[in-house]
């Protein structure tokens, strides 16, 4: 295991002290970049600022200073960045849960025109790995893709395949070509 370290600005693996002073140029600019974001109120810039992990617990910080169109811009942009979805599973839920009226802004164009042409029962897939991530918010329309997840970090991988109707599904998107379906 190589060592590491982990900051909300700051990721370095393998870590080295050798790296030291260039670690702090590093944080000490990102630090400087934090506070002009705020002050200027670009609040996308203030989270992916944040190394990966951190960024959706810098939303959460930030949440209440966004407008609607930000919100769900924001989280959608932290959601299709983001490898962990399920390890935050519950505070996913909650974000994804406010701003009940405007919800229909977290999907963008092209994805609300491919969601509308879906038929009203949808056939969904969840590629996961046994006592590991079975229950989750994401899944797939394409059931290669689910497949693929199953598999790609664990051989023994497993596929779930329901149906569920168009109106229990919170939104839709492909920004990753993955034909996304999020449900709550």
């Amino acid at each position: 295991m190589f060592p590491m370290l982990r900051h909300p600005l700051i990721y370095y693996v393998p870590y080295s002290p050798m790296f030291n002073a260039l670690i702090n140029k590093q944080y000490t600019y990102k630090k400087e970049s934090l506070e002009k974001s705020l002050k200027n109120k670009n609040y996308s810039s203030y989270v992916f600022i944040h190394e990966r992990p951190y960024r959706f617990n810098a939303f959460k910080k930030i949440q209440n200073l966004l407008t609607d169109e930000e919100y769900w811009d924001l989280l959608n942009n932290i959601w299709t960045d983001s490898e962990n979805i399920w390890q935050n599973i519950k505070e996913w839920k909650i974000l994804l849960s406010n701003r009940p009226k405007t919800k229909h802004l977290f999907m963008s164009a092209d994805d609300k025109k491919a969601f509308n042409k879906l038929p009203d029962t949808i056939t969904v897939y969840r590629g996961y790995v046994p006592r590991k991530n079975k229950s989750g918010l994401s899944y797939t329309i394409d059931k290669q893709r689910a497949e693929w997840f199953a598999k790609r970090f664990h051989k023994n991988g497993k596929v779930i395949e329901k149906v569920v109707k168009k109106s229990e599904v919170f939104g839709y998107t492909n920004a990753r070509s993955e034909k996304e379906i999020i449900i709550l």
